[in-house]
């Protein structure tokens, strides 16, 4: 069967719906309009009964040819328990079409009106296509089918969505999975692997020159490679929702001159100077905003010349602690800026010369979000950048 048109049966307007489209298909094919009226009467008659028992349905009109002989067919198909076809909708539409079947299966419902063409009309599979072709130039036969076929491209189109979320979900969740089991893996030999670097180190007690070179760089390699599964394990647990913290309160001023001396030790060959103009309480956790002061300060470095000075200062307005590390480094563009807190975001331009896999500043910008804080961003490219924090004072 060609169709050249269909029905959604879900209420009294689809029936003068189908009637027109019978109609105009009939008159596009040549039949006069007493068999035209006939045919979508008959039509009309059918799909009112289908839409008293059913909510499903779906009428299709089209043509279809046996025996060398084309014929105007309607099929209509629907849902419904115990349908009896030997009501008055049917008995009318049959009076009017006599060539009418219906047929069940299980549940399912069919009901087909078949009308024969005469042989004078000169109907072919060319005047079929033609039709069809007219009938899509037309577009809708009424406002009503108009809204109705947007109501259903908005429908097909939440559905879409819909299902591209469950699937970016369920990835998510394998991925966010894969992460946490491959971080512990990984977690374990690595552990043993340093232990033993270290204890080489103390046993061979400076001795060779060379292979305390050696073991100090494999200790240096693996330090590296512990921070990177613990930014991957953290990851897992803030996509689970399993990032727990410690909260205490910690004074600013004595907090920032305390970490200090980790980031000394952190980027030795850069001038570190810290300024803390007011104090005051905050409720954080300690471990947690190191992290985040430290990759700050990492990342100052890295991206800025050696022997370069970072500039970090504390400062306190409107109930908001501010810490901000300023740098003179590579600075960044104005879209790199928009991106820089995504996850596993690195900009395209220095991928190449610089390492990492984009994890920290989203790190640091969720841990800062769960202590109710913000993070900024301000750079110019080739002058440098500033990377801030904001907490509120207890």
């Amino acid at each position: 069967m060609t169709i050249l048109g269909t029905v959604t049966l879900e209420n009294e307007m689809d029936l003068i719906l189908a009637y027109k489209k019978a109609i105009r298909i009939g008159d596009l094919l040549g039949l006069s309009v007493s068999t035209q009226t006939a045919f979508a009467t008959a039509v009309s008659e059918v799909c009112r009964e289908v839409i008293d028992k059913s909510t499903d349905g779906v009428a299709s009109l089209g043509t279809e040819m046996e025996d060398s002989r084309f014929f105007l067919n309607a099929k209509i198909k629907f849902t419904a328990d115990g349908f009896n076809a030997g009501n008055d909708g049917y008995e009318y539409a049959r009076k009017l079409i006599p060539n009418l079947e219906t047929s069940n299966n299980e549940q399912n419902v069919e009901t087909v009106l078949k009308l024969g063409i005469p042989r004078s009309i000169r109907v072919d599979k060319r005047k079929v296509l033609d039709v069809s072709k007219i009938l899509d130039q037309e577009g809708p036969i009424s406002a009503y089918e108009e809204v109705k076929m947007r109501n259903a491209d908005l429908q097909q189109m939440s559905l879409k969505k819909d299902i591209d979320l469950a699937e970016s979900n369920y990835l998510n969740q394998q991925k966010n999975e894969f992460l946490s089991v491959a971080s512990h893996e990984l977690n374990s030999p690595l552990t043993i692997l340093r232990s033993y670097s270290q204890i080489a180190l103390r046993v061979e007690g400076g001795k060779n020159p060379a292979l305390t070179n050696y073991l100090k760089k494999i200790e240096t390699q693996t330090g590296k490679m512990a921070q990177l599964i613990r930014q991957l394990l953290d990851v897992s647990k803030i996509e689970n929702g399993k990032l727990v913290y410690d909260k205490q309160d910690v004074d600013l001023c004595e907090f920032m001159d305390a970490t200090i001396e980790s980031l000394v030790q952190l980027v030795p060959g850069h001038q570190i100077s810290v300024v803390c103009d007011d104090n005051c309480t905050l409720v954080i956790d300690r471990m947690r905003i190191e992290q985040v002061m430290n990759n700050l300060v990492s990342n100052a470095a890295k991206y800025s010349e050696p022997g370069t000075s970072i500039r970090i200062k504390g400062e306190v307005a409107n109930g908001m602690a501010t810490v901000r590390v300023e740098d003179d480094g590579i600075g960044m563009s104005e879209d790199t800026v928009k991106s820089i807190f995504g996850k596993f975001f690195r900009d395209e331009g220095v991928m190449k010369k610089y390492s990492g896999l984009g994890m920290g500043l989203y790190i640091a910008s969720r841990i800062i979000a769960d202590h109710k804080g913000t993070m900024n961003v301000t750079s110019i490219e080739g002058k440098g950048s500033t990377v801030s924090f904001s907490l509120p004072v207890s």
